[in-house]
């Protein structure tokens, strides 16, 4: 199944090389380029180009989850996760853990939630067919 590319990919790029490195976030420094195009893409499996990530680059600096650390180098170069990006991060993984441990059960109750307006609409298709077999057959 296919997903959409979010801000988010962006800055688990950078988390995901602070921790491969062992190095904090002031010291993984990355460039928004084909090589980031790449990764991102064989991790989704889409196809995501460069414009598109430089757009998505654009929010996360507007929304200070990235900033430059070195100026003159190109909008999109030399960019560090700043400390509300990481968060946003870390926020959104523990958010996966507990859905991924989740019981069979509450998974069940979630789809129910996120669909109730279709089993509303099965509930009355079935009463109005028994009503319909009542006053026909009867």
């Amino acid at each position: 199944m296919k997903k959409e590319v979010s801000e988010e990919d962006i800055l688990r790029v950078f988390a995901e090389e602070m921790e491969a490195r062992g190095e904090n976030r002031k010291l993984v420094i990355l460039d928004v380029n084909d090589l980031m195009v790449e990764k991102i893409n064989s991790v989704n499996g889409i196809n995501i180009n460069l414009e598109q990530l430089c757009k998505l680059a654009d929010r996360c600096l507007s929304n200070e989850w990235l900033e430059h650390t070195v100026m003159g180098v190109g909008k999109y170069g030399r960019l560090s996760l700043t400390t509300t990006g990481l968060g946003v991060v870390r926020s959104r993984q523990r958010k996966e853990e507990a859905l991924a441990k989740r019981s069979s059960w509450e998974k069940a109750l979630d789809y129910t939630e996120d669909h109730k307006g279709l089993f509303l609409a099965l509930a009355a298709a079935i009463a109005i067919l028994g009503l319909l077999l009542y006053w026909f057959a009867g």
